[in-house]
């Protein structure tokens, strides 16, 4: 019989940008987890959902025959994917399709149980992975993405289960929206993020006066962030693009800390987890928790492995979801 250690569960998320497949064995070791990005054509600002279904199914393919000889000494025991963005009704992209049928295939040859989730709980439960919250009970959490920009609540509903409700966000397009925007536009392949957060951590001139920021009560409107950010580049040809970079990371740092110090006093917790691929940037992640411990909230950032778009978060709900079964 197969000990803890071997028995595994399998995780697949198929989001917008990246095929991911994980396996975590019961100990909630990640026994592996692995990813192909999707292409874009470049200068290109994003895909069409037929165009990441196409290529999602080409992936799968690819994952599945790098992934069975490092799986062949384990047990599938469950299998859980993300069925769509957010745990919300009328939350749907055809993307998650591909992930979810794969999912239930897997479990269906396995003879194991099947789980669904959402992208959105995956990269909470897996920016959870190996912190220590003061309280795990209640905080919040910020979901920065290409395509998401939210702030959630999270009020544990039970040992397996979390209530996420929207209480902040941007009401326009997303912060990943916003980099990938300048980026295309410094002619960097897209997505954009790690160029500009690389050219921001390599700019040494000081920011004396920021972009104007849209904020009210954790809600951010970022268009006009964009508008000017247009106007410097129009009316300065040379602009350094390393200082372009830190100019829109500073930005999003304080509309982010505008909106954190808000939500926390008013619901009265004070401690953050951050989700998605832009909270990978290290010049975000290091200027955001340094400002905000100045107002006494805890930043809980991940590595960037688990902070962008993986499965791991999914494996991780499956296991929950299987234990709380047996």
């Amino acid at each position: 019989m197969k000990s803890r250690r071997d028995n595994i569960v399998i995780g697949i998320d198929t989001s917008c940008y990246t095929t991911s497949i994980a396996a975590i064995s019961l100990n909630k070791d990640i026994i592996l987890s692995e990813k192909i990005m999707l292409k874009v054509d470049k200068d290109s600002k994003g895909l069409r959902q037929s165009e990441g279904v196409f290529q999602h199914i080409s992936n799968i393919g690819k994952l599945s025959e790098s992934i069975t000889g490092k799986l062949k000494d384990y047990n599938i025991v469950g299998v859980c994917a993300s069925e769509k963005p957010r745990p919300i009704d009328g939350s749907y992209m055809p993307v998650f399709t591909v992930g979810l049928n794969a999912g239930k295939l897997i479990s269906a040859m396995h003879n194991c149980p099947f789980f669904e989730t959402t992208h959105q709980e995956n990269h909470i439960k897996s920016s959870l992975l190996g912190k220590n919250l003061l309280n795990e009970n209640r905080f919040l959490a910020v979901h920065m993405s290409g395509g998401t920009t939210e702030i959630i609540l999270a009020n544990k509903k039970n040992s397996n289960d979390y209530e996420l409700e929207i209480i902040g966000g941007t009401k326009d397009i997303s912060f990943g929206q916003l980099i990938d925007r300048l980026g295309v536009k410094l002619s960097y392949d897209f997505p954009c993020g790690k160029y500009i957060d690389e050219n921001a951590l390599k700019s040494d001139i000081k920011i004396e006066n920021g972009l104007k920021t849209s904020v009210k009560e954790g809600y951010m409107n970022l268009s006009g962030i964009e508008n000017q950010l247009d106007k410097i580049m129009k009316d300065n040809k040379n602009i350094d693009k390393y200082y372009l970079s830190k100019l829109l990371m500073d930005t999003i740092v304080r509309c982010m800390l505008k909106s954190l110090t808000y939500l926390c006093e008013k619901y009265q917790t004070y401690e953050v987890v951050f989700a998605g691929g832009v909270s990978a940037s290290k010049y975000i992640s290091k200027n955001l928790t340094q400002k905000l411990k100045k107002y006494n909230v805890k930043a809980y950032f991940t590595e960037s492995h688990l902070a962008t778009d993986n499965a791991v978060g999914c494996a991780l709900i499956g296991i929950e979801n299987l234990n709380l079964g047996e």
